[in-house]
């Protein structure tokens, strides 16, 4: 059961992972989806983010990633989440800025179609043609939204680590974050609670469930 402690979950009454999501609404541009710890971890000790997640945290993800166009993420978190095609029928963009996908169970599959972005014309030469390339600059979002938008990509759920979220803050290209962290702390409080990525961030809704809590920003 989720309590909804502030804005758009207490106005909505939410009290599970789908009317949460229900609660944060259809968004336009890039929104970020990711599962912290309160230490500021991304992932646990099995080193994925499952391990620090709970069945409310992954039942939400499924109903957001529903309301999505395309999921974008980074090589290694595809390879340490063991990434596959998407079943809300999203997209599946990987950026590297190494070009190495190897390992990547969805890029391995010639049959699956994928967004690979990288500046490594040499690495993203050696990938079976049936999957879909697309070189970017060194700067991994430079003229990203251009091509989203180019390809009727309107809802952009990112679920990259760390490294590269902080680089589509830096670029300001974020509209709106969804935080899940755990464990809940005395002190998670709307007007405590900070967001990891933008100091400047507002949050708009705040629910609660057992030991996690439930926060969406806007930016």
């Amino acid at each position: 059961m989720i309590k909804p402690i502030f804005g758009l979950a207490k106005a909505t009454g939410a009290s599970d992972p789908k009317s949460l999501a229900t609660a944060y609404g259809t968004w336009s541009g890039i929104r970020s989806n990711h599962v912290i710890s309160q230490s500021g971890s991304f992932w646990g000790s099995d080193g994925s983010s499952r391990s620090i997640s709970s069945a409310e945290d992954r039942e939400l993800l499924v109903e957001i990633r529903s309301h999505s166009d395309l999921i974008v993420v980074d090589a290694a978190t595809a390879r340490r989440e063991q990434y596959r095609t998407p079943s809300s029928g999203a997209r599946l963009a990987i950026f590297s800025l190494s070009g190495n996908f190897s390992g990547i169970e969805v890029v391995d599959d010639p049959a699956t179609s994928v967004f690979l972005f990288s500046s490594s014309l040499e690495q993203l030469s050696s990938i079976s043609s049936k999957n879909v390339h697309v070189q970017i600059q060194s700067e991994p979002f430079e003229g990203f939204q251009s091509w989203a938008n180019d390809n009727g990509f309107r809802s952009i759920l990112l679920e990259a680590g760390p490294t590269l979220s902080a680089k589509a803050f830096e670029a300001g290209i974020v509209g709106q974050s969804a935080i899940t962290r755990t464990p809940i702390a005395t002190n998670d409080a709307p007007e405590t609670l900070q967001n990891p990525f933008d100091e400047d961030a507002v949050l708009v809704s705040l629910a609660q469930c057992e030991d996690h809590s439930f926060a969406l920003w806007t930016h």
